[in-house]
Formats: structure tokens, C-alpha cells, sequence
């Protein structure tokens, strides 16, 4: 971003879990400090979260597609069906923007994973994990052609910034290191919404050994939650559950609860969530990239449960065990 001339940025995460949304937080904190106007646009819980986060700032509900999730491991199955509504909600997403920028004047665009958020003659940013696409087993043989049309449709935008290390020692292996990457692509390191932020211990902290991370879409977020829950009942572990699910107001209290021996969080400010990870002897939580920054960037490691079904998290979990930085089970085990 250019500190020089005051802009107006707009910013928009896909709503797909709070991992896209938590990664663009250190990018509007920076917009801001250097005075320029930001404008928030998403939908769902990420469109909660930006409000709770940023209560000031002007917001545009831009839904995108509400995926179906499979109770089971078959999300590709699932997916496929789905593809034709998922191209009209970027083209809808494409002809809202024209609209944005020519209404608010809108300088530049941040989105992250957010496809058809580009618009001609203004300064568009991509934001990613995942360049190569990882396909499940048995179709790996068509990765390659997906990589080729998925660069097609990311030179569209100014900028690509790849959230990983440029090197051999990083986050996301071939889904970052592709054979060869887009022209305007730049990596530019994990990204941690941590960065600048200053641990703080709640007033209703208690002694507690096990942090759970709870993220991702629905109806995985509340199975992976009904699982740790059901184990730190059966073992009486004091542990704290991170549910992840913020308010749909700025104005309303985040739900805490005490069930035995755990305490259940709703949603928590960034301060309080960093004194937890900090304070943690064990975490539990999904290998998504927004989490992994977050770790990576503390020095903390993590028992990682991949997503059934979401080859990213599989593919990645994999990679960081390889390298000895975490240490992976799957859903079913746990």
C-alpha cells in the first residue's frame, strides 16, 4: 500500500470460515494508520467479525456463496454440483464491484481469495494460500491443468501476495510453490493478526492446560466442536474451547460459558486470544493458514486435525509433520 496519497481501499475476505477474514486484520489496521479510508464488504460471520473488529468503519454486505458442506469426508463430491452457482456468485460479486468503485471512488482493492473482485483501471490485491489447487486421491492427474486456467484467471489482478516464506522452510509446500508462479505474484511472509498486538489476561481467565481453536465452515465447525468436547469431558482436562463464532453486532456480548471443566468462548478480542495461545501447554485446532501464521509467528506448535475431505488442510498438515514443526491426527482418532 502506498502511504504517500490518502486512498480508499476496499477490503473484502470470502466468508468460507473466519481464516480468510483474520488475515486481512493486519492489512486494514496499516490502511488506517496511514490514513486512508477503508471500506469493509462480506457477508456472514466474516462481515460480524469485521464489524466487532473495526465498529467504525462503513461495511457493504457482499454475499458470496453459501457452500454445502458434507457431514463426511466427500467435500469434492460435493462440491462439483455446486461450481455453476459458485461462477455466478463471483460474476454477481464482479458486477457489484463496478458499482462499489464507482460510487465510493474506490482507489484500491484488497480481497482475500475473493474471485471477481478486480475492476479495470483500479489497483487490485489477491490474497492466497493456495495457488496449486490440491485435487483428492485418484485425480491428482489433473492438477496441472488447474494450476494453468487458475493462473489465467489471477492475472486479472494487480498483485497476487502468496501468504507463505519464499523458501524451502515454509507453511504450504506445493500449494504456495507451484512450478512456476503467476507474473505478479510476490510472496510477503505468513500473515498473523497478532502482529503489534499485546497479550491481555481476561478478568474471567481460570488454570487451564488445553486451548481448542475451533474454526471453519459449518457442519464441520460444530462436529470438530462436539468431539473436543466430548474428550475433554471424558479425561476432566481443564481446557479452554475458542469457538469462533463472533456476534452479529458490534453492540453484543460474546457468549462465555463454563460446562465442568471447560470454559467456551464464543468469540474473544485479538489481546485476550493472544494471552491464551500463549499461555496454552497444548493446542488443538484445524491446519488453516489464517492459525498456522498465528503459531508460527508466536513460536507455538499444535495438535493438527485437517478438515475430512479438505485436501489443503490434509496436504499441509502432512507437510508441516514432515518437517517436525506439529504434530497431526486425524478427526476420527480424536
Amino acid at each position: 500500500m502506498d502511504s504517500g496519497n490518502h486512498k480508499t481501499i476496499l477490503v473484502s475476505p470470502l466468508e468460507w470460515g473466519l481464516g480468510h477474514t483474520v488475515r486481512v486484520v493486519p492489512f486494514i489496521v496499516k490502511a488506517l494508520q496511514e490514513g486512508h479510508q477503508v471500506i469493509l464488504a462480506s457477508d456472514g460471520p466474516s462481515l460480524n467479525f469485521l464489524r466487532y473488529r473495526f465498529p467504525d468503519l462503513f461495511w457493504i454486505r457482499m454475499p458470496f456463496y453459501q457452500v454445502r458442506y458434507p457431514d463426511s469426508g466427500r467435500f469434492f463430491r460435493k462440491l462439483i454440483p455446486q461450481i455453476p452457482g459458485i461462477l455466478m456468485a463471483i460474476y454477481r460479486n464482479h458486477q457489484q464491484v463496478a458499482e462499489i468503485v464507482a460510487k465510493y471512488q474506490i482507489n484500491e482493492i484488497i480481497c482475500d481469495h475473493r474471485y471477481g473482485l478486480y475492476y479495470k483501471g483500479v489497483h487490485s490485491i489477491f490474497i492466497t494460500n493456495q495457488l496449486w489447487l490440491k485435487a483428492p486421491d485418484g485425480w491428482s492427474f489433473g492438477e496441472g491443468f488447474i494450476y494453468w486456467v487458475h493462473r489465467l484467471i489471477l492475472n486479472r489482478y494487480s498483485e497476487i501476495w502468496i501468504a507463505d516464506y519464499a523458501g524451502n522452510q515454509n507453511l504450504s509446500g506445493l500449494l504456495t510453490h507451484p512450478p512456476k508462479l503467476p507474473q505478479n505474484a510476490r510472496y510477503i511472509g505468513p500473515v498473523s493478526r497478532f502482529q503489534g498486538v499485546v497479550a491481555e489476561q481476561p478478568r474471567y481467565a481460570q488454570p487451564f492446560e488445553v486451548l481448542a481453536l475451533v474454526s471453519g465452515p459449518e457442519p464441520q465447525r460444530t462436529i470438530f466442536e462436539d468431539l473436543l468436547k466430548h474428550r475433554f469431558r471424558k479425561n476432566g482436562t481443564m481446557s479452554v474451547i475458542l469457538r469462533g463464532l463472533p456476534q452479529s453486532s458490534p453492540d453484543k456480548t460474546p457468549l462465555i460459558v463454563q460446562d465442568g471443566s471447560i470454559l467456551m468462548i464464543d468469540h474473544a478480542i485479538d489481546e485476550h486470544i493472544l494471552w491464551y495461545i500463549t499461555q496454552a501447554k497444548e493446542i488443538i485446532c484445524r491446519p488453516g493458514n489464517s492459525t498456522l501464521s498465528d503459531l508460527m509467528w508466536l513460536g507455538k506448535s499444535a495438535l493438527l486435525v485437517p478438515t475430512p475431505g479438505q485436501t489443503e488442510q490434509e496436504y499441509v498438515a502432512g507437510h508441516l509433520e514432515s518437517g517436525g514443526l506439529f504434530r497431526v491426527t486425524t478427526q476420527d482418532v480424536l
